[in-house]
Order: structure tokens, then C-alpha cells, then sequence
């Protein structure tokens, strides 16, 4: 497998909302905790869970809630499940690039424009009030769109470009949804994934593709916006109190180091320290090696 491939899935030290024991929880850790506790809120109180998919029509009917709970909507089955399990490790990775603040943005945006627009659409055909309850699969599949705009020399098994994948998972969707005349599952989708690679790009990510976004510059990877450092006040007085004067006094203050690293530099330098380690420093090309170098200095240092 794709050394870059396999780093989608590795287990990354995100900085949390709030620590349980020495675990930092994460958007992704409470989605997928919400998930498996409505697959028991299905088995044991029905008519609870029932209150958390999402259906236009009840939209309308001022269930308004629905527009935000439908992605932990799951039913007991195993697929469902396998799909938690790899949106947990797949949404990890993602949280990294983006930042806890960014991730919860995109997750929102995500999770509400869609279901919003399939309600306005809905007094239009009737087959577009539809029920959704397919859990976080439609989240999972717009995180691999905007991790391939991101990446998108990425591959699976060295063979198959992570863009293929997704367009693969995405017709086989389309197919079934067409297959069965479900018209709102088909408009759902597509605009599952064009607000994904939107908003994906709107935050930072997606920088692979010429995708439209709007400019929302200024908001920290935490989603908060960077305070300016204090400057420190200066007396003048001219009755100094006998300091020596030198000429450190009018030197200028040290520069903050530049480039500092990313969530992105430490992906890269994971997938070429696999290489390494599955086929030696040789697998590497020049370009390749003066990266590592770079890379190496950059986290080192900051």
C-alpha cells in the first residue's frame, strides 16, 4: 500500500476540546461517539432516535433540529458500523490538516447547507423529500474529495490516484440512488461533495484544484484569531537610574523563525520516513531527500 496512502489512517495527537484522562477528544472522537450511542438509542428507545434523521418535509414542519443531527442518524447493522470505524481514523487525519476550529467549521458547513437546500427544494417534486440515516458516510466521502484536492498525487497501492476512488464510491452512489428513482439522494450527494471541496478550500485545504471559494482569511488552525503580541512600554524617562547605556540598546528585536510547521509538514515527513523504512534511503529521489533534510530542520526547530 501507498505509504502516502496509509498516512491517511494513522492516528494523529490533534489538540482536543477537552482531555478525558490523557486522551485529547476531538470533533471526530464525540461524531463517531454519537454515532455508536444512537445505534443503541435505535434498539432500546425507537421513537427517540426517530427524531434524528433528516426529512425535508419535516424540516418544513419546524423539526428544524434535523438540518444538524442526521449525520450520527446510524442503524445497528455492521456496514454502518465499519463506517465509523474508518470515518474515526480517516477523520483524525483530516482534523490535522485542518485544525480543531477549521474541521468543526467544514464539518458544519457540511452537515447543514446540504440538508437546507434539499428543504428549499423539496415543494418542488416530491421526490426530493427523502430520508437520510446513512450515518457519517456522506461526511467520509467529502473528506476523501478534499483530502485528493489536497493531495493529489496520492494513491492507493501505488496504482490508483485517491481521486479515482472517491469518483468510484461517489457512481456507485449515483447509480444505486438512480436505479431506485430517489432524485433527492442523487441532488443530496452532488451537493454533499461540491460544498465539501468548497468550504474544504474556503479553509485551507483543497489547494490541489482550481476550486472556487470564498476568502476567509485571518482564523487560527483552533479557530480563533491570532492576538498581536504586546509591546513592551517604553519609560523615556531621563532619569534613568544609572543603566549603562551599550549599543544592544538599538539592535533590532530577533525575527520569529520562519515557516513555521504545519499539520501538513508532519504528514510529509511521516510518508517519507515510511519510504524509508519499508525500502531503505535509496527509494528516495533528490528532490526527496532535500525535503526530508527541510522538513527535519523545520520541526526540529520550531
Amino acid at each position: 500500500m501507498s505509504d502516502q496512502f496509509a498516512a491517511i489512517f494513522r492516528r494523529r495527537p490533534n489538540d482536543g476540546w477537552f482531555r478525558a484522562g490523557n486522551y485529547d477528544i476531538t470533533t471526530t472522537d464525540i461524531l463517531c461517539a454519537l454515532s455508536i450511542a444512537s445505534m443503541f438509542l435505535w434498539g432500546l428507545f425507537r421513537d427517540a432516535w426517530d427524531k434524528l434523521w433528516f426529512a425535508p418535509v419535516l424540516v418544513r414542519d419546524f423539526e428544524v433540529w434535523r438540518l444538524v443531527t442526521w449525520p450520527v442518524a446510524t442503524e445497528p447493522t455492521f456496514w454502518l458500523l465499519l463506517g465509523i470505524v474508518f470515518f474515526w481514523l480517516f477523520g483524525q487525519q483530516l482534523e490535522a490538516l485542518f485544525g480543531r476550529g477549521k474541521f468543526l467549521a467544514w464539518v458544519v458547513a457540511l452537515t447543514i447547507v446540504p440538508a437546507l437546500i434539499l428543504t428549499l427544494l423539496g415543494p418542488l417534486d416530491d421526490s426530493i423529500d427523502f430520508m437520510i440515516v446513512n450515518g457519517l458516510n456522506t461526511l467520509f466521502l467529502g473528506g476523501i474529495w478534499v483530502y485528493a484536492a489536497t493531495y493529489p498525487g496520492v494513491k492507493w497501492f501505488e496504482v490508483i490516484p485517491l481521486w479515482a476512488l472517491a469518483a468510484v464510491f461517489t457512481v456507485l452512489n449515483l447509480l444505486q440512488f438512480t436505479g431506485t428513482d430517489q432524485t433527492g439522494q442523487v441532488i443530496f450527494l452532488l451537493v454533499s461533495i461540491g460544498v465539501a471541496l468548497v468550504a474544504g478550500r474556503s479553509l485551507g485545504l483543497a489547494t490541489g484544484w482550481p476550486i472556487p471559494h470564498l476568502p476567509l482569511g485571518g482564523v487560527g488552525s483552533s479557530g480563533s484569531r491570532k492576538k498581536k503580541p504586546k509591546q513592551p512600554r517604553s519609560t523615556g524617562s531621563s532619569k534613568s537610574s544609572g543603566v549603562v547605556q551599550g549599543p544592544w540598546k538599538k539592535a533590532p528585536a530577533p525575527m520569529p523563525p520562519p515557516n513555521a510547521p504545519s499539520p501538513a509538514d508532519q504528514i510529509e515527513l511521516d510518508a517519507l520516513l515510511d519510504k524509508i523504512g519499508a525500502n531503505g534511503m535509496d527509494s528516495l529521489t533528490n528532490d526527496e531527500k532535500k525535503r526530508l533534510n527541510e522538513l527535519s530542520k523545520r520541526l526540529r526547530n520550531r
